[in-house]
């Protein structure tokens, strides 16, 4: 069997290619015009050709393809947006992808592509009344065969998924929400798959027996030992900084739990657990709410081009914990109002040399300190005992040892052992002085792009060493037809890119606005490789059938 090949149309950040790339498909061709996504493509696909403006490339002259691709612009259709429809500006783009796959197949006398798979945004099934949505699919319908045409439902809705057979093709589409195919993101979207030489569409879509969540029936039952405890020991993967939760999840290296601690093992070192909670912020006036269900809103291509677009999530900042001297130590007797309280990272040694409190109560303690300690206005040492704050004022730089983010566990009994991110040794007398902990606090922050890449299934570095020191007079030549055809496009810049301003872009393209509205653009990776998957597996089932 040859190996599948791909022509990707609005390629955008490459997922389609990338998806292909997870089942064995090549990658010929691909068609963008922004800038940006074509350099991280020409570095993560380097021998495949970058045709240029769909609006003006031929598909007879390309390569023929076994798949096309294409999530043209869904600006037109989505609900956030003003729904010009089908015909809008961006999303009519979709009449040049039909015209592109016409111009291929009537170039190879049908044979080429044979799978046509297309992405957009959920929108398209309501837009202007559903009849947006029935015309993609006559359009689709079409290239097959001039006569056919497909009725809308008797209801005037679509629904989520659906078929369409005819004497020897298909068409299916379903809506696949990127949450349920392994990325906590919101991102729901259609996809519809066109197969011009078999009936058997539905099953690239609808049959899920191929994945790894419906494993083979099991063997037969019988009695042995159970497996050696050292077989069931992990070691942790490399640290992901995110970890969702619908309640409470914890996460260690790739592995999440829901509503429980992961096991602790000896050799976790750096891999704590760690646990952040979405935000939903909404672009239009700032407010943001909690995300209950655990999910990242859908990224959009509005990240990273100016106000509160990028997701938020609330999420722990570095702790700082303070040690504290003995009240009567000479530290604390000091006249220096620095001394005594220094930062730590481990609880201070018990002193066993002496029955006095005062002299082996080591340890790490929260309190209140009065202002910076250097202009005391309270008669003493500077140090709330009983824990509350001084009064503010406004001469005085109040402070609490203690970092707002920061999580505590301690015991309550004749000693204090405070412990930051563990739990102190279990004692006998835990049964009534039970270790307590401090309720951990949060901070709201920006996901970072490396965060939107992982919530699109990409590698957290897709967007890194897209450096060019040294650009050749073949580099300097592409990319200024590149910027060129982008600009007029846009139509935002009357005068071209200079030499000088090409030669320093790809000395360093990456920006995090570029990279931000990449991932937006984007679709989500595991969507896209369960559908090419579906292609993949479809057509070696056929030959291993022949």
């Amino acid at each position: 069997m040859s190996r599948l090949t791909l022509g990707s149309l609005f390629s955008g950040s490459g997922s389609f290619e990338l998806a292909g790339l997870l089942h064995g498909i090549e990658s010929l061709w691909a068609s963008e015009v922004e800038p940006f996504p074509i350099r991280v493509t020409t570095k993560r696909f380097p021998n495949m050709l970058h045709a240029g403006d769909i609006n003006t490339i031929n598909g007879a002259t390309l390569p023929p393809v076994d798949i096309i691709t294409g999530g043209f612009p869904c600006q037109n259709l989505s609900l956030a947006g003003k729904r010009d429809g089908l015909h809008g500006e961006r999303s009519g783009l979709f009449f040049q992808m039909v015209r592109v796959i016409r111009e291929m197949r009537q170039a190879t006398n049908n044979q080429y592509p044979r799978f046509v798979v297309v992405e957009n945004v959920k929108g398209m099934y309501s837009s202007n009344g559903g009849k947006d949505f029935l015309e993609v699919l006559n359009e689709l319908v079409k290239i097959k065969d001039e006569t056919l045409s497909v009725p809308m439902p008797k209801s005037g809705k679509w629904l989520g998924a659906g078929e369409i057979v005819g004497d020897g093709f298909s068409l299916a589409y379903r809506t696949l929400c990127a949450s349920g195919w392994s990325v906590p993101q919101r991102r729901i979207r259609c996809y519809l798959v066109l197969d011009f030489a078999s009936e058997r569409a539905s099953e690239i879509l609808f049959n899920e027996s191929r994945l790894s969540g419906n494993p083979a029936p099991c063997s037969q039952q019988g009695q042995g030992t159970t497996r050696n405890s050292t077989d069931c020991i992990g070691i942790p993967s490399e640290q992901r900084p995110l970890a969702f939760e619908p309640g409470a999840v914890s996460r260690l290296g790739g592995h999440v739990w829901e509503d429980m601690a992961c096991t602790l093992r000896a050799d976790m070192g750096d891999n704590q657990l760690s646990v952040a909670i979405p935000v939903e912020n909404h672009p239009s006036d700032s407010r943001v709410k909690l995300k209950e269900d655990g999910i990242v809103q859908t990224l959009t291509s509005r990240a990273g081009t100016g106000g509160n677009n990028v997701p938020l999530i609330l999420s722990q900042e570095n702790p700082t914990a303070y040690g504290i001297a003995s009240y009567y130590s000479n530290a604390m007797l000091s006249e220096n109002p620095h001394a005594g309280i220094y930062k730590a990272e481990t609880s201070r040694t018990l002193d066993t040399s002496s029955t006095d409190p005062n002299k082996n109560a080591g340890g790490i303690a929260v309190v209140c300190l009065e202002g910076n300690a250097d202009r005391p206005s309270h008669k003493g040492n500077g140090i709330s005992e009983n824990g509350i704050c001084y009064t503010l004022n406004t001469v005085e730089n109040h402070k609490i040892a203690y970092d707002e983010t920061a999580a505590y566990t301690m015991t309550t009994g004749s000693y204090t052992q405070v412990c930051k991110e563990q739990s102190p040794t279990l004692q006998a007398r835990d049964f009534k002085d039970a270790p307590i902990v401090a309720k951990q606090q949060y901070v709201v922050r920006r996901l970072t792009p490396q965060e939107c890449a992982m919530l699109q299934g990409l590698p957290f570095d897709y967007c890194e060493g897209l450096e060019t020191p040294e650009p050749t007079e073949a580099d300097i030549t592409f990319w200024t037809e590149v910027f060129e055809t982008h600009r007029k496009i846009i139509g935002k810049s009357s005068r071209p890119k200079s030499r000088n301003q090409i030669v320093k872009w790809l000395k360093n393209p990456y920006s995090d606005s570029a990279a931000y509205k990449l991932y937006g653009n984007g679709i989500a990776l595991p969507c896209g490789a369960f559908v090419l998957g579906g292609i993949a597996w479809l057509t070696s089932r056929k030959v291993l059938e022949a």
